[in-house]
């Protein structure tokens, strides 16, 4: 049994409470429990403040803290890969001719780890019959507890920007490249994003929006086999290639807008300016599609 840590001095114990409310506002989650600070004990005078014993001394010098949940330390933990034999989620896809064909398909997929750890598959939310389709990155904990995209702060700034050029929360179409919540909300590795890629892509054939919003960088180099980061691809209008059933490009195609996703837009409000030029650029687009 270690012992019990040294409280820390009021000055750095009011500092980490103060984190850890920010923390718990924020819906931040980590993966090894928060042991809140404790006030220090008044000292007693039979001890000096440099008598601590020394096997408390080397219990400290050896804790390190959690590591980050990162999709490098993800990828090192063996996290992206097929976790069963069967059916691939490219051969699952193909075979389904309905979005309620895809939705059983996704349900019922086994061969990823984020399945396991993640409370719901989360496959869409919106009018099927919507001329917009909205593709972020992945759920959070909001969408993972209620099994649909876009429905926590993010989704509601999202819903907001939509209605301030008259394309309300219900008229809209919204999915994710991933169908399942990485522990903690970390980054998808690369392989994960990989594994399920057939979906999605499958899913957007099977919705044909007449305007495809890819949110984050994630969404728009995953479905536009980008490498260039968000930043340059923001507010540039691409031709989205629909794939067929064998994963390849069918020669139709979509028009696709990648825009920031809406958590960035939180942790970076200034630029919001730039998502308001994005929401214009839609405008703009669907009135010429009319």
């Amino acid at each position: 049994m270690n012992p019990p840590a040294a409280p820390l001095d009021p000055k750095h114990e009011k500092a980490l409470q103060a984190l850890i409310a920010w923390w718990d506002e924020a819906g931040i989650e980590l993966d090894a429990p928060v042991v809140r600070p404790r006030s220090a004990p008044a000292a007693s005078p039979s001890r000096s403040a440099g008598a601590e014993p020394a096997r408390h001394q080397a219990s400290r010098a050896t804790q390190s803290p959690a590591p980050a949940a990162t999709a490098a330390a993800a990828r090192a933990a063996g996290f992206g890969q097929t976790v069963q034999e069967g059916p691939s989620s490219l051969e699952l896809a193909a075979k389904a001719q309905t979005l309620d064909e895809l939705k059983s398909a996704i349900e019922a997929f086994e061969g990823c780890a984020l399945k396991r750890t993640a409370r719901n598959t989360v496959f869409a939310r919106g009018d099927r019959a919507a001329r917009v389709m909205v593709v972020g990155e992945a759920p959070g904990k909001e969408e993972d507890e209620s099994g649909e995209p876009f429905v926590g702060p993010a989704g509601h700034l999202v819903d907001r920007m939509l209605a301030s050029i008259g394309i309300e929360r219900d008229t809209v179409y919204m999915s994710n490249i991933l169908n399942w919540r990485p522990p903690g909300n970390r980054t998808p590795t690369q392989d994960e994003i990989a594994l399920c890629l057939p979906f999605i892509e499958r899913h957007v054939a099977l919705k044909a929006p007449d305007i495809l919003i890819l949110a984050g960088g994630l969404a728009a180099q995953a479905l536009l086999r980008e490498t260039t980061g968000i930043t340059r691809l923001r507010g540039r209008w691409q031709d989205y290639a629909i794939r067929g059933t064998d994963g390849e490009a069918s020669g139709k195609t979509i028009p696709a807008l990648p825009i920031f996703h809406p958590s960035y837009l939180l942790r970076r409000p200034p630029e919001k300016k730039s998502a308001w030029i994005d929401m214009l650029a839609l405008q703009s687009r669907l009135s010429l599609e009319d």
